[in-house]
């Protein structure tokens, strides 16, 4: 099942990713996109939120933070078919 997230642009995307900071660190999680793609419908959120993590943590420190890290999740989510569209 893939489920199509449409987004306008990646600057939309972003500012779901500040949604999803339940912590209101300024950073995202592998446990806080783990629950918003569970919450998303999204099949396997545990393993899809690991490889994104390892895919997208630029500097190592084990969140999404910053644009570019937002960019390659962006990247990262289109290259692997979690049916995010840009409408």
């Amino acid at each position: 099942m893939v489920l199509f997230l449409p987004f306008s642009d990646d600057d939309q995307f972003k500012a779901w990713l500040k949604s999803i900071d339940q912590d209101g660190d300024g950073k995202i999680s592998r446990k806080e996109l783990r629950r918003a793609l569970r919450a998303l419908g999204v099949n396997c959120a545990w393993w899809k939120a690991w490889r994104a993590l390892e895919h997208a943590d630029l500097n190592h420190n084990k969140h999404i933070d910053g644009d570019d890290e937002a960019d390659e999740l962006i990247k990262y989510a289109v290259k692997r078919n979690w049916g995010i569209v840009f409408a």
